[in-house]
């Protein structure tokens, strides 16, 4: 069975996602070391971001070949908990009388650039998951394991 276009399209809006997650990390850190102010934190806060962007890279690719695990694993990982710190931070201090810009992260000069990088990234994880479990992709995954493994794919095991 070929790939269904939602499913691609579910592997290329997640690959967006990690993509804007990066941006967004070069551009915290180029504000931060403008500072001067790159500590022990800030660097551990880097590394996990970077095995997270790796975790996710590998569970799109299993994605895209039909693993029902990793499907899961983009759902409860990125979908939910990733997509809920993207966007409880934000809400909580819309609560508390900020801007919707300073709220998204408008700081300094590379302010502008990460809020724009941040509603992409939360409008490509919200498309991933829509293009996730449309029909064409539940059908997708439902079917066994050798059979929904694209051609030139090994099945998954």
């Amino acid at each position: 069975m070929t790939t269904p276009n939602t499913v691609r399209l579910a592997a290329v809006a997640w690959s967006g996602a990690v993509a804007a997650g990066a941006i967004e990390s070069a551009l915290a850190v180029t504000r931060i070391a403008a500072e001067g102010a790159m500590g022990g934190s800030e660097w551990l806060g880097l590394g996990i971001r970077v095995v997270v962007y790796a975790v996710a890279a590998a569970l799109i690719v299993g994605f895209v070949r039909g693993s029902r695990v990793a499907r899961i694993a983009l759902t409860a990982l990125l979908s939910v908990l990733g997509l809920a710190s993207l966007v409880v931070p934000a809400a909580l201090a819309l609560a508390d009388g900020s801007t919707l810009s300073a709220a998204l992260g408008d700081e300094g000069a590379l302010g502008p650039a990460f809020v724009a990088v941040r509603v992409a990234h939360v409008l490509l994880v919200i498309l991933a998951t829509i293009a996730m479990y449309t029909p064409t992709a539940n059908a997708f995954f439902r079917r066994p394991r050798a059979v929904r493994a694209p051609v030139g794919a090994e099945p998954i095991r």
